[in-house]
């Protein structure tokens, strides 16, 4: 049985996942892209199993941060423990045999076992989907965001460029 999480239970912001865009695949989709019904962006990790749940860590993220997560400029445990605009992770877990979501919580990364979450260091190295790419461009334009990312290329994040497994 997975651990419960602490957080608020919340209705997800979509019926189920489209797999759209599977960003990373090893025994089955890790990673996904989402969109929720009002256009937001979810980064979605798969985070573990039991015999009847899968559960799923969704962290919303604005197109130039998710760029910046996926191309390893902010590493992966860094944005889930500092969410974009105060914003909070769902926890969402799915029932393995339906698909169904039976439970969704809004949270903060230190609700969840920190020994499943991705490691400190770890960063993400993967092609970007066409729906992050700006005419096949994968450059993260820094200059006018109003989105403080965690690091830049004057200030990079202590953690930055530190290759690891996710």
């Amino acid at each position: 049985m997975l651990p419960a999480i602490k957080g608020y239970s919340v209705t997800p912001p979509w019926r189920g996942f489209s797999y759209g865009d599977v960003l990373d695949y090893y025994d089955g989709p890790r990673l996904l892209l989402e969109r929720g019904p009002d256009g937001q962006r979810y980064l979605v990790w798969w985070n573990d199993n039991d015999d009847a749940v899968e559960r799923w860590i969704c962290l919303p993220v604005s197109k130039q941060r998710a760029i910046a997560i996926c191309s390893g400029r902010i590493p992966a445990r860094a944005a889930m423990e500092q969410p974009e605009d105060g914003s909070s992770l769902l926890v969402v877990d799915i029932d393995l045999d339906t698909a169904a979501i039976l439970r969704a919580v809004k949270t903060a990364a230190a609700a969840i076992p920190q020994d499943s979450l991705p490691h400190p260091e770890a960063t993400l190295d993967i092609l970007l989907p066409e729906s992050l790419r700006d005419g096949g461009s994968e450059k993260i334009d820094y200059i006018g965001s109003s989105t403080p990312l965690l690091g830049s290329p004057a200030q990079p994040h202590p953690a930055a460029g530190v290759a690891a497994s996710v």
